[in-house]
């Protein structure tokens, strides 16, 4: 039986970007056609947590906007601390009473109420407990942490058809081994701007999944710079080499937090599996482009440490990527292609999406299938009646039947009235937005913050600053906003440092408070001169402090 092509779209909210990745499956063939990144403005996500919604969602439509994705559904991925990945032993029940079970297990792992708290779990292949018992994946979250990022999501017009760990999705993105592996443990490094994820596979099974806050300054990570010489460390035997062969290894400051956490994380695992050793390690994400930090990992493990490739197959000429966007976007794809690869490995399904998202979405459905077979009784209706004369009682019977039917319809669409409200309170949000963004802007101001963001070996050619006017009698908005957008810039620029200058040049413009989702549309190269083209939006930050009209309902 030949299986249908279709396309899955994971999007990865990380605390610098948001990612998505788009995968076309045809049968055991998985082919990456889409990717695209957006900045996200700073603190808008912290260690994995939504904290700033209106910032999200406004870089996720940016995301859709341009990245040219074939579907408004996605596998979004979670990856906070508050979330967890456990192998668990319970007894042999069935999957509702195990589920039920593991509610009640979540308080050895996590901090939190039962109530408080989404559970989920697979079985795990070829572990199947002992006797009576059956061993299973156990995932977890705290439900506010779901929460705050689904309602991000789906206010951009998206729908969250599963939430996923992060951290699993790492796993099955990463493209199995070549030699099939010597039945050791495998592990994969995911190096974020906030978060470290070390996952370690075990015959083909999840074994242990860590995500820990480092401490690297904010800018460090993925600038190419080269380390310097830092404290000696010894060496850590993880692999299958000889033991005792320590070396002194001298660590930089910003890689010490990362190989610090890597080799804690090595070390605790293998007190606890006794004989077991790792035969790879595989790093990713973005602190992965920091010069030195890959040699620095293997002489601390003492293993060969590789960057991770996706298990699908990658058609560049479809990405449309200039050669260094694409080299770049390597380290930063994984964890948006194996969300976009959930429910393809041996582990089902298992998702962390609240409960009422679901009943939401069913809901929607049951309305619009009740809908359309309303219209369709009604068509029926009027070509019987033009087909041929029925008896008044006949038309009278269809008429009451049809009348239940429109009760019926009402009382459902009754109970989402709150559903009903949303374009309502969507559109009186953004009138008082659009209210909010007249003013005038501090010029001087913002040139010069502009030229103290560019990079030293970036130089501008072009620089296109436009306001974008607000309703006549509308009030001042309020400076220092976050997400208001007051106009727009293009911005054309050269650099002979090749793409770690153009990497710089998106790191700094994205962190820059002045402007929001900074978006590079094209890189050319030529002669060693690479040209920079790209596009941003102006926040509220560029406006003169001036008092303003206080809003309706409060004061900016």
């Amino acid at each position: 039986m030949v299986m249908p092509k279709k396309g899955s779209i994971g999007l990865d909210i990380g605390s610098s970007a948001v990612r998505a990745a788009e995968v076309v499956i045809d049968g055991d063939k998985k082919v990456l056609r889409r990717f695209a990144q957006v900045g996200l403005p700073a603190g808008a996500v912290v260690e994995g947590e939504v904290h700033d919604a209106a910032a999200v969602t406004a870089a996720i439509r940016k995301l859709w906007e341009h990245g040219g994705f074939s579907d408004n559904r996605v596998v979004m991925g979670l990856g906070s601390q508050r979330a967890m990945v456990r192998q668990v032993e319970m007894p042999a029940l069935s999957d509702a009473e195990l589920r039920s079970a593991l509610r009640f297990k979540i308080g050895e792992f996590l901090p939190i109420p039962v109530e408080q708290a989404i559970v989920d779990f697979a079985p795990v292949p070829g572990l199947g407990g002992s006797g009576d018992s059956r061993r299973v994946l156990l995932v977890a979250a705290q439900r506010e942490v779901v929460v705050d990022e689904v309602v991000a999501v789906e206010a951009a017009g998206l729908r969250v058809r599963a939430v996923d760990c992060s951290s699993l999705a790492l796993l099955r993105a990463v493209r199995p081994s070549d030699e099939g592996g010597g039945g050791g443990l495998e592990a994969v490094v995911g190096i974020g701007a906030e978060l470290i994820t070390v996952v370690v596979k075990e015959a083909g099974a999840p074994r242990f999944v860590r995500t820990v806050a480092h401490a690297t300054p904010t800018g460090q990570l993925g600038d190419g710079s080269a380390p310097r010489p830092g404290t000696p460390r010894r060496q850590v035997n993880l692999g299958p080499g000889p033991a005792g062969s320590a070396l002194g290894v001298a660590i930089a400051p910003r890689i010490d937090a990362i190989v610090n956490e890597v080799r804690s994380s090595f070390e605790y695992l293998l007190s606890q599996s006794g004989s077991a050793k790792f035969d790879r390690v595989l790093v990713t994400g973005g602190g992965a482009m920091t010069a030195g930090v890959l040699d620095e990992l293997s002489a601390a493990v003492g293993l060969p440490v590789h960057l991770a490739e996706p298990a699908v197959q990658v058609e560049e000429k479809a990405l449309a990527l200039e050669p260094e966007l694409f080299k770049e976007a390597t380290y930063r794809w994984l964890t948006a292609v194996g969300l976009a690869l959930w429910g393809t490995d041996t582990y089902g399904k298992p998702t962390l999406l609240p409960p009422e998202v679901t009943a939401k979405h069913d809901r929607r459905r049951a309305i619009v299938t009740a809908a359309g077979g309303m219209c369709a009784v009604m068509l029926a209706l009027g070509v019987v009646s033009v087909g041929k004369v029925h008896s008044a009682s006949d038309i009278s019977s269809k008429i009451r039947t049809t009348n239940l039917q429109s009760a019926q319809l009402e009382q459902e669409i009754a109970k989402l009235g709150y559903v009903m409200q949303v374009p309502n309170e969507v559109q009186a949000r953004r009138a008082l937005a659009i209210e909010a963004l007249s003013g005038d802007i501090d010029w001087i101001g913002l040139l010069q913050n502009i030229e103290r963001v560019v990079p030293s070996n970036v130089s501008l050619e072009s620089l296109t600053l436009t306001k974008t006017e607000a309703a006549a009698g509308a009030p001042t908005p309020a400076p220092q906003s976050s997400v208001a957008i007051v106009g727009t810039v293009s911005i054309a620029a050269q650099t002979s440092g090749g793409a770690r200058a153009v990497s710089q040049f998106i790191e700094r413009f994205s962190h820059d408070k002045d402007l929001f989702a900074v978006w590079v549309s094209s890189t050319t190269t030529l002669e060693g001169s690479t040209q920079i083209q790209a596009t941003g939006e102006l926040t509220g930050a560029v406006l003169n402090n001036r008092r303003t009209t206080d809003l309706p309902g409060g004061s900016e």
